[in-house]
């Protein structure tokens, strides 16, 4: 157990941290016979959710009155206590089972590192409450929110908390691109509709060959601890967004096919010629490292 254990924080510090990635052969999906109807949530954990529009990460807890109440309004109150105990119990259960990585989820830093597991647990203590509400049998339910980036965030705690040997560069074009004239591209879309995507904070695209093209040792830090590597847009309204220009990509982005899925579905499969393609316009443009990528399920 643990040396599964450091395997994985191993793994999640060298994309933290900027270490190369190794780009051997990888399994890759390629495609999904059937896939659910997008959403914007993820389940985790067993009363927990992340919510990728909002970017938050929240929890649901629910509270029975005590028998030793001495009337309705003390047991609402009470009931109202426990739910609020058992929805921060929930909120981080959701938040230590959140992926960092294809490998790696919170729990794996909170078992190595206690600097992380204190800051958790203080982000755990200064939780909203999003909604209440009294249930009909006399119980109470509470659901509570946490950030996932922005200012006290999770984010935030795993780039604080973790060594950085700095942003790295994006690799070049590979010898095969003939180099011609392109537009001023503001950002990537990358379509990985009939693919069984599996959304992460830290997720890496490669091309067929197996190098890594983008990956968290590319972006500028402020960028990843506020908004994230990338936004999954999978509602109406991400798709609305994406055609009016309005997404985070810009009014010009490149837009490319996924063609699979590597690292248990993480992280995201294009082709060298549209890889070569980004890195070019890249080199022009330098959007790449403010996180100006959005990933389109549908």
């Amino acid at each position: 157990m643990f040396k599964k254990t450091l395997v994985c924080l191993t793994i999640c510090i060298m994309v933290i941290a900027g270490l190369p990635l190794g780009a051997g052969a990888a399994p890759v999906i390629t495609a999904a016979e059937t896939t659910s109807a997008a959403t914007a949530l993820d389940p985790v954990g067993s009363n927990g959710s992340i919510d990728w529009d909002k970017r938050t990460i929240e929890a649901v807890g629910y509270g029975l009155p005590s028998s030793l109440s001495k009337s309705p309004a003390h047991a609402q109150l009470m009931a109202r206590r426990a739910a609020i105990a058992d929805a921060y119990r929930n909120l981080l259960e959701a938040i230590q089972g959140v992926k960092v990585d294809s490998e790696t989820t919170v729990q794996n830093f909170e078992t190595v590192n206690d600097t992380v597991k204190v800051k958790i647990s203080g982000l755990v203590s200064g939780a909203r409450i999003v909604t209440e509400q009294p249930l009909a049998d006399g119980s109470y339910q509470v659901t509570m929110s946490v950030n996932l980036y922005g200012r006290s965030s999770l984010s935030e705690i795993i780039a604080d908390t973790t060594k950085s040997a700095g942003q790295q560069p994006l690799p070049d074009p590979s010898l095969a691109y003939i180099p011609k004239a392109l537009p001023a591209y503001t950002g990537l879309v990358i379509d990985t509709t009939g693919l069984p995507l599996v959304r992460a904070m830290s997720p890496v695209i490669y091309d067929e060959t197996g190098r890594p093209i983008y990956g968290h040792t590319n972006l500028i830090p402020d960028y990843v601890v506020s908004k994230g590597m990338v936004d999954y847009m999978c509602t109406p309204e991400d798709l609305r967004d994406l055609d009016l220009g309005q997404s985070r990509a810009g009014i010009n982005p490149i837009s490319v096919k996924a063609i699979g899925l590597r690292d248990h579905n993480v992280n995201i499969v294009i082709s060298q010629a549209d890889a070569d393609l980004i890195l070019a316009a890249n080199a022009q443009a330098n959007f790449l490292p403010k996180a100006t990528v959005c990933v389109k399920q549908n």
